[in-house]
């Protein structure tokens, strides 16, 4: 059976978002910054036409944005990973796999199936009638061509957003591939599409006719598995379910620096809270947990200081209350007076399966474990089940160490959020 994919993903996703929850923002240029509202991560069509582009830091289109009008918003983590699981839903009613690749794009294998074409664009009009999520979609023998074809299907309106790669006849895909560069290919990175440039190597299809031998010793396997798929040839499966992480980091910058210990405290607290909440999640446990934090090398006339320690734990867990006094001991083995730090980070490494109850008594024990050490283990685990279910529930607030709270003004600056409609009970919309 012929291998068929499709693509889809979200159309200018967190902008998409805040319009589900804001009528009086369509049509009107949005752009959404990134954590402490420091550059664009996210534009409209119509922002795009002002010429706002991404990665600018705000500061400098500040006035052009007042002027016209844009409607400058912070990132709403917990508002888009809602509607991400929505959107993964809806997608899921209609095909028998599915890979999600990011937070608003997945792949799905629609061998098989028939009459693809209207297939995408069933899929893209129930995600709109149910989430409010504008998407694209491609659909190709290939992941790569996949994603391909969802990128001209947003590019050019004339497919109706989507486009499906047997529908295009040979001269139209021939030109297809002329008029884009080779930089679009999924796989084909900034400094690969450099090498491939420097070449003569400028549009993709530039790129299908280069000698399968050069492009190897140019980008190994990697680049000559994206060689091949864009010739139709399926070297890349469907994923349904994730590789297993090596690690899970969680760091981000201070709204304002940080000197006093307590702030720091406080904030691997957060971190670690969060990163043992994904470590459970994932059926995980750490055997490693390591803290960094540092101040900006921005600011040369402050004195600068960095930190990176870690320590290797006497047995896996995913305990949240464990976690976080092994990074707070490391902070305070680590911390110095007198330096500003305006970044803290955690890491959970050496990840092992996490184990029950019952297996976990057969593991070796440390020479260091009471008796009594299993059965308050076992109920600590417990206690994170039913905190997980209760914070699943009704927010990731409604439980917290108390560690989360001894310290405030590090938090990331988010001067311009929107409510968070689908994860706070408190902030859900009304209707009068």
């Amino acid at each position: 059976m012929t291998t068929r994919f499709l693509h889809i993903d979200g159309n200018t996703f967190y902008a998409s978002v805040h319009r589900v929850f804001d009528p009086t923002l369509r049509r009107r240029p949005v752009v959404v910054l990134s954590n402490n509202d420091g550059c664009v991560v996210t534009r409209t069509v119509e922002a795009k036409a002002l010429g706002i582009a991404r990665g600018v830091p705000y500061f400098q289109i500040r006035e052009l944005a007042e002027r016209h009008g844009v409607a400058v918003l912070s990132s709403n983590y917990e508002l888009y990973q809602s509607m991400s699981d929505r959107m993964m839903a809806v997608i899921r009613t209609l095909v028998p796999r599915q890979e999600i690749y990011s937070i608003d794009e997945q792949f799905a294998d629609v061998s098989g199936m028939e009459n693809l074409t209207a297939l995408g664009r069933e899929a893209r009009a129930r995600m709109l009638k149910w989430t409010g999520i504008p998407t694209c979609a491609g659909i190709a023998p290939t992941k790569t061509l996949a994603k391909l074809c969802d990128h001209w299907a947003k590019v050019h309106s004339v497919f109706g957003g989507v486009l499906n790669w047997d529908d295009l006849s040979p001269a139209r895909r021939e030109k297809a591939f002329a008029v884009t560069p080779v930089s679009e290919v999924w796989g084909v990175g900034g400094r690969t599409a450099a090498k491939l440039e420097a070449l003569g190597v400028r549009t993709v299809l530039d790129f299908v006719r280069v000698p399968g031998g050069v492009v190897r010793r140019l980008g190994g396997v990697v680049l000559e598995r994206t060689w091949l798929e864009l010739q139709g040839r399926c070297c890349i499966e469907l994923e349904e379910t994730p590789p297993g992480r090596k690690q899970i980091v969680r760091s981000r910058s201070f709204s304002a620096p940080v000197s006093d210990l307590d702030g720091l405290l406080c904030a691997a607290s957060v971190r670690m809270e969060s990163a043992a909440r994904v470590l459970r999640r994932e059926g995980s446990e750490a055997t490693h947990v390591g803290v960094l934090f540092s101040t900006s090398r921005f600011r040369e006339n402050e004195p600068q200081h960095s930190a990176e320690v870690g320590e290797r734990l006497l047995r896996p867990t995913a305990d949240t209350i464990e976690l976080t006094a092994v990074a707070e001991a490391l902070v305070r083995r680590a911390w110095r007076r007198g330096f500003a730090y305006c970044r803290l980070g955690v890491v959970l490494s050496g990840l092992v399966p996490a184990v029950d109850g019952a297996a976990r008594c057969v593991q070796p024990q440390s020479l260091f474990d009471e008796p009594e050490d299993d059965s308050a283990r076992e109920r600590r685990r417990r206690l994170m089940m039913t905190a997980d279910m209760i914070t699943g529930r009704f927010g990731r607030d409604a439980i917290r160490t108390a560690a989360c709270l001894q310290a405030d003004g590090w938090e990331m600056r988010r001067d311009r959020m929107t409510p968070c409609s689908t994860t706070c009970w408190d902030e859900m919309p009304g209707v009068d």
